[in-house]
Protein backbone atom coordinates (compact mmCIF):
# COMPACT_ATOMS: atom_id res chain seq x y z
CA UNK A 1 0.00 0.00 0.00
CA UNK A 2 1.00 3.27 -0.36
CA UNK A 3 0.16 6.74 0.82
CA UNK A 4 0.17 9.99 -1.15
CA UNK A 5 1.26 13.00 -0.06
CA UNK A 6 -1.84 14.67 -2.36
CA UNK A 7 -4.16 13.35 -0.49
CA UNK A 8 -2.52 13.89 2.88
CA UNK A 9 -1.21 17.30 2.00
CA UNK A 10 -5.03 18.34 0.46
CA UNK A 11 -6.51 17.73 4.59
CA UNK A 12 -3.75 19.77 5.64
CA UNK A 13 -3.65 22.90 3.58
CA UNK A 14 -5.23 24.63 0.53
CA UNK A 15 -4.24 23.25 -3.13
CA UNK A 16 -1.34 24.73 -4.32
CA UNK A 17 -3.46 26.42 -7.17
CA UNK A 18 -6.36 27.30 -4.73
CA UNK A 19 -3.35 29.25 -2.90
CA UNK A 20 -2.03 30.67 -5.74
CA UNK A 21 -5.46 32.01 -7.64
CA UNK A 22 -5.76 33.22 -3.58
CA UNK A 23 -2.99 35.19 -3.31
CA UNK A 24 -3.08 36.52 -6.78
CA UNK A 25 -6.84 38.02 -6.54
CA UNK A 26 -8.78 35.00 -7.99
CA UNK A 27 -8.53 32.39 -10.85
CA UNK A 28 -7.31 33.45 -14.09
CA UNK A 29 -9.28 32.05 -17.37
CA UNK A 30 -6.70 33.73 -19.58
CA UNK A 31 -4.25 31.46 -17.66
CA UNK A 32 -5.99 28.45 -18.03
CA UNK A 33 -6.60 28.39 -21.36
CA UNK A 34 -2.94 29.41 -22.22
CA UNK A 35 -1.60 26.70 -20.37
CA UNK A 36 -3.85 24.04 -20.02
CA UNK A 37 -1.59 20.85 -20.09
CA UNK A 38 0.91 21.85 -17.67
CA UNK A 39 -0.49 20.39 -14.70
CA UNK A 40 -0.64 17.34 -16.32
CA UNK A 41 3.11 17.58 -17.10
CA UNK A 42 4.07 18.07 -13.79
CA UNK A 43 1.36 15.27 -12.28
CA UNK A 44 3.35 12.59 -14.69
CA UNK A 45 6.88 13.57 -12.59
CA UNK A 46 6.66 11.28 -9.29
CA UNK A 47 8.55 13.69 -6.98
CA UNK A 48 6.09 16.70 -7.78
CA UNK A 49 4.05 17.30 -5.14
CA UNK A 50 1.36 19.73 -5.94
CA UNK A 51 0.35 20.67 -2.44
CA UNK A 52 2.95 21.24 -0.47
CA UNK A 53 4.17 24.42 1.47
CA UNK A 54 7.44 25.73 2.55
CA UNK A 55 6.74 24.30 5.78
CA UNK A 56 5.59 20.96 4.73
CA UNK A 57 8.64 20.62 2.65
CA UNK A 58 10.63 21.22 5.53
CA UNK A 59 9.19 18.58 7.73
CA UNK A 60 9.44 16.46 5.10
CA UNK A 61 12.87 16.62 4.14
CA UNK A 62 14.26 16.95 7.16
CA UNK A 63 12.84 13.42 8.31
CA UNK A 64 15.71 11.90 6.09
CA UNK A 65 19.22 11.35 6.43
CA UNK A 66 20.23 12.29 3.05
CA UNK A 67 22.14 14.98 1.83
CA UNK A 68 21.00 16.20 -1.81
CA UNK A 69 17.10 14.87 -1.02
CA UNK A 70 14.82 17.46 -3.01
CA UNK A 71 11.18 17.88 -4.30
CA UNK A 72 9.59 20.13 -6.20
CA UNK A 73 6.40 22.18 -5.32
CA UNK A 74 4.13 24.95 -6.34
CA UNK A 75 5.98 28.61 -5.20
CA UNK A 76 2.96 29.54 -3.37
CA UNK A 77 4.05 33.55 -3.34
CA UNK A 78 4.66 33.46 -7.19
CA UNK A 79 2.58 33.07 -10.22
CA UNK A 80 0.13 29.92 -11.26
CA UNK A 81 2.89 28.60 -13.37
CA UNK A 82 5.76 29.11 -10.65
CA UNK A 83 7.69 26.06 -9.41
CA UNK A 84 9.76 25.93 -6.40
CA UNK A 85 12.81 23.39 -5.98
CA UNK A 86 13.40 22.09 -1.74
CA UNK A 87 16.51 21.06 -0.72
CA UNK A 88 18.47 18.74 1.99
CA UNK A 89 21.77 20.41 2.04
CA UNK A 90 25.05 18.65 3.76
CA UNK A 91 24.56 20.79 7.13
CA UNK A 92 21.10 19.50 7.52
CA UNK A 93 19.09 22.84 6.73
CA UNK A 94 16.25 23.05 4.04
CA UNK A 95 16.96 25.66 1.56
CA UNK A 96 14.22 26.39 -1.71
CA UNK A 97 15.02 27.46 -4.89
CA UNK A 98 12.58 29.22 -7.37
CA UNK A 99 11.74 28.14 -11.06
CA UNK A 100 9.81 30.76 -12.87
CA UNK A 101 8.19 30.65 -15.85
CA UNK A 102 8.60 33.55 -18.42
CA UNK A 103 6.27 33.04 -20.72
CA UNK A 104 8.74 31.07 -22.53
CA UNK A 105 10.22 28.72 -20.18
CA UNK A 106 11.24 28.10 -16.90
CA UNK A 107 13.56 30.14 -15.62
CA UNK A 108 16.23 28.21 -12.95
CA UNK A 109 19.05 30.12 -11.79
CA UNK A 110 20.46 31.54 -14.54
CA UNK A 111 19.41 29.26 -17.40
CA UNK A 112 16.14 28.73 -19.18
CA UNK A 113 14.27 25.84 -19.81
CA UNK A 114 11.59 25.87 -22.50
CA UNK A 115 9.37 23.17 -20.74
CA UNK A 116 8.47 20.87 -18.28
CA UNK A 117 10.66 18.05 -20.39
CA UNK A 118 13.75 19.64 -20.68
CA UNK A 119 13.18 20.89 -16.88
CA UNK A 120 12.92 17.26 -16.39
CA UNK A 121 15.81 16.42 -18.63
CA UNK A 122 18.51 18.15 -16.78
CA UNK A 123 17.16 17.02 -13.05
CA UNK A 124 17.94 13.82 -14.16
CA UNK A 125 21.41 14.77 -14.94
CA UNK A 126 21.27 15.09 -10.90
CA UNK A 127 22.21 19.08 -11.16
CA UNK A 128 24.64 20.63 -8.48
CA UNK A 129 23.25 23.78 -6.96
CA UNK A 130 25.84 25.82 -5.16
CA UNK A 131 25.39 27.89 -2.58
CA UNK A 132 27.06 31.43 -0.34
CA UNK A 133 28.91 29.74 2.57
CA UNK A 134 31.11 31.82 4.22
CA UNK A 135 32.37 29.05 5.84
CA UNK A 136 34.07 27.10 2.81
CA UNK A 137 37.47 28.16 1.18
CA UNK A 138 36.00 28.77 -2.12
CA UNK A 139 32.83 30.51 -0.27
CA UNK A 140 30.26 28.03 -1.74
CA UNK A 141 28.62 25.11 -0.60
CA UNK A 142 27.62 22.85 -3.76
CA UNK A 143 24.78 20.66 -3.24
CA UNK A 144 23.95 17.71 -5.88
CA UNK A 145 20.05 17.14 -6.27
CA UNK A 146 20.41 13.21 -6.15
CA UNK A 147 17.66 11.60 -4.30
CA UNK A 148 13.80 13.10 -5.38
CA UNK A 149 11.51 12.46 -2.85
CA UNK A 150 8.84 10.79 -3.97
CA UNK A 151 4.96 11.71 -4.01
CA UNK A 152 3.81 8.08 -3.30
CA UNK A 153 5.49 6.59 -0.36
CA UNK A 154 5.24 3.12 1.01
CA UNK A 155 3.53 2.50 4.21
CA UNK A 156 6.36 2.36 6.66
CA UNK A 157 6.97 5.90 6.02
CA UNK A 158 3.67 6.85 6.61
CA UNK A 159 5.05 8.03 10.60
CA UNK A 160 6.41 11.52 8.40
CA UNK A 161 3.07 12.56 7.72
CA UNK A 162 1.05 11.04 11.07
CA UNK A 163 3.68 14.01 12.15
CA UNK A 164 2.53 16.80 10.00
CA UNK A 165 -1.22 15.72 11.08
CA UNK A 166 -0.52 15.32 14.65
CA UNK A 167 1.26 18.99 14.54
CA UNK A 168 -1.48 20.66 13.31
CA UNK A 169 -4.81 18.90 14.58
CA UNK A 170 -3.34 19.67 18.15
CA UNK A 171 -3.44 23.74 17.50
CA UNK A 172 0.17 23.80 17.65
CA UNK A 173 0.83 26.32 15.07
CA UNK A 174 -0.92 25.99 11.92
CA UNK A 175 1.18 26.26 9.19
CA UNK A 176 -0.72 28.51 7.33
CA UNK A 177 -1.82 30.97 9.45
CA UNK A 178 1.41 31.38 11.14
CA UNK A 179 3.98 30.33 8.49
CA UNK A 180 3.02 31.67 5.20
CA UNK A 181 5.87 33.03 4.11
CA UNK A 182 7.54 31.15 0.79
CA UNK A 183 10.91 33.18 1.35
CA UNK A 184 13.68 31.51 -1.45
CA UNK A 185 17.26 31.32 -1.48
CA UNK A 186 18.36 34.06 -4.05
CA UNK A 187 22.16 32.84 -4.69
CA UNK A 188 24.21 33.08 -7.66
CA UNK A 189 24.08 29.23 -8.49
CA UNK A 190 25.71 27.52 -11.29
CA UNK A 191 23.55 24.43 -12.73
CA UNK A 192 25.57 22.88 -15.26
CA UNK A 193 27.43 20.31 -14.75
CA UNK A 194 29.17 16.96 -15.99
CA UNK A 195 30.73 14.36 -14.84
CA UNK A 196 32.57 11.21 -16.48
CA UNK A 197 35.34 9.02 -16.88
CA UNK A 198 38.41 10.25 -19.06
CA UNK A 199 42.20 9.53 -19.91
CA UNK A 200 44.45 11.98 -19.32
CA UNK A 201 48.03 12.16 -20.21
CA UNK A 202 50.12 13.57 -17.22
CA UNK A 203 52.19 16.53 -16.84
CA UNK A 204 55.68 15.58 -15.81
CA UNK A 205 55.33 11.81 -16.15
CA UNK A 206 54.12 11.32 -19.81
CA UNK A 207 51.70 8.34 -18.94
CA UNK A 208 47.99 8.11 -19.95
CA UNK A 209 45.59 7.18 -16.81
CA UNK A 210 41.75 7.19 -16.64
CA UNK A 211 40.46 9.51 -14.08
CA UNK A 212 37.05 10.66 -12.94
CA UNK A 213 36.23 14.28 -14.50
CA UNK A 214 34.02 16.29 -12.90
CA UNK A 215 32.83 19.69 -14.11
CA UNK A 216 31.03 22.02 -11.68
CA UNK A 217 30.55 26.08 -11.57
CA UNK A 218 34.37 27.30 -12.61
CA UNK A 219 35.84 24.01 -11.78
CA UNK A 220 36.95 21.07 -13.55
CA UNK A 221 38.43 18.49 -10.83
CA UNK A 222 39.84 15.40 -11.67
CA UNK A 223 40.28 12.62 -9.15
CA UNK A 224 41.72 8.85 -9.02
CA UNK A 225 38.39 7.05 -8.86
CA UNK A 226 35.10 8.09 -8.68
CA UNK A 227 34.41 7.70 -5.01
CA UNK A 228 37.83 9.15 -4.35
CA UNK A 229 37.30 12.64 -1.78
CA UNK A 230 39.89 14.58 -2.61
CA UNK A 231 40.96 15.78 -6.41
CA UNK A 232 44.12 14.92 -8.01
CA UNK A 233 44.11 18.40 -9.79
CA UNK A 234 41.29 21.09 -10.81
CA UNK A 235 41.37 23.80 -13.61
CA UNK A 236 39.79 26.77 -12.99
CA UNK A 237 37.73 28.34 -15.99
CA UNK A 238 38.18 31.81 -14.80
CA UNK A 239 41.80 31.33 -15.49
CA UNK A 240 42.06 28.97 -18.44
CA UNK A 241 42.24 30.50 -22.06
CA UNK A 242 40.87 27.72 -24.82
CA UNK A 243 40.21 24.40 -25.36
CA UNK A 244 40.84 22.87 -28.82
CA UNK A 245 39.98 19.24 -30.54
CA UNK A 246 42.90 16.86 -31.02
CA UNK A 247 43.08 14.82 -34.11
CA UNK A 248 46.49 13.54 -33.34
CA UNK A 249 44.95 10.70 -31.24
CA UNK A 250 41.44 9.35 -31.20
CA UNK A 251 38.89 11.44 -29.38
CA UNK A 252 41.45 14.20 -28.51
CA UNK A 253 40.87 17.32 -26.82
CA UNK A 254 42.98 19.60 -25.41
CA UNK A 255 42.48 22.77 -22.52
CA UNK A 256 45.29 25.46 -22.20
CA UNK A 257 46.01 27.52 -18.75
CA UNK A 258 48.69 29.58 -18.70
CA UNK A 259 51.81 27.83 -18.11
CA UNK A 260 50.31 24.34 -19.20
CA UNK A 261 48.51 22.33 -21.88
CA UNK A 262 45.90 19.07 -20.70
CA UNK A 263 45.64 16.68 -23.16
CA UNK A 264 42.53 14.41 -22.94
CA UNK A 265 41.16 11.24 -24.62
CA UNK A 266 37.21 10.01 -24.63
CA UNK A 267 35.81 7.05 -25.51
CA UNK A 268 33.98 8.22 -28.28
CA UNK A 269 33.63 11.52 -30.81
CA UNK A 270 30.09 11.93 -29.40
CA UNK A 271 31.78 12.10 -25.55
CA UNK A 272 34.67 14.13 -26.62
CA UNK A 273 32.01 16.91 -28.41
CA UNK A 274 30.06 16.91 -25.47
CA UNK A 275 32.94 17.88 -22.82
CA UNK A 276 34.50 20.36 -25.62
CA UNK A 277 30.90 22.15 -25.94
CA UNK A 278 30.68 22.74 -22.06
CA UNK A 279 34.14 23.46 -21.31
CA UNK A 280 33.49 26.01 -24.57
CA UNK A 281 30.23 27.48 -22.60
CA UNK A 282 32.25 27.52 -18.99
CA UNK A 283 35.18 29.55 -20.77
CA UNK A 284 32.87 32.40 -22.30
CA UNK A 285 30.91 32.33 -18.86
CA UNK A 286 33.36 32.30 -16.63
CA UNK A 287 36.38 34.19 -18.60
CA UNK A 288 34.55 35.80 -21.35
CA UNK A 289 38.12 38.44 -21.38
CA UNK A 290 40.18 35.85 -21.53
CA UNK A 291 42.87 36.22 -24.43
CA UNK A 292 40.85 34.49 -27.49
CA UNK A 293 44.14 34.51 -29.97
CA UNK A 294 45.72 31.60 -27.97
CA UNK A 295 46.70 29.13 -30.78
CA UNK A 296 46.28 25.72 -30.32
CA UNK A 297 48.53 23.29 -29.10
CA UNK A 298 50.64 21.39 -31.17
CA UNK A 299 49.65 17.67 -31.45
CA UNK A 300 50.96 14.83 -30.02
CA UNK A 301 52.23 12.45 -32.53
CA UNK A 302 51.57 8.78 -30.25
CA UNK A 303 50.15 8.32 -27.08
Amino acid sequence: AVVSTQSTGARLAMSSFDAASSEAGGSDPEHEQMYPAIGEELLKIPWFHPNMNRNMAEHILKGTDRAGSYLLRNFRKGGPDDLAVSVRSPDGSIRHFTIIWEGDGYMFGKHKFKNIAKLLEHFNNIPAIATPDSTKREGVAEIELRYPYPREITEDSKATYGDIEDHIETGARPIDIYCDRDDVSDPDFEIRQKSGFLTKRGDYVKSWKCRWFVIQKNWMRYYVSKTAISPRGIIDFTVALAVYTDDSYDNGFTVSVPKRVYYIQASTPEERDGWIEMIAWKLDYYNPKRDKTVKKPPPLNSK
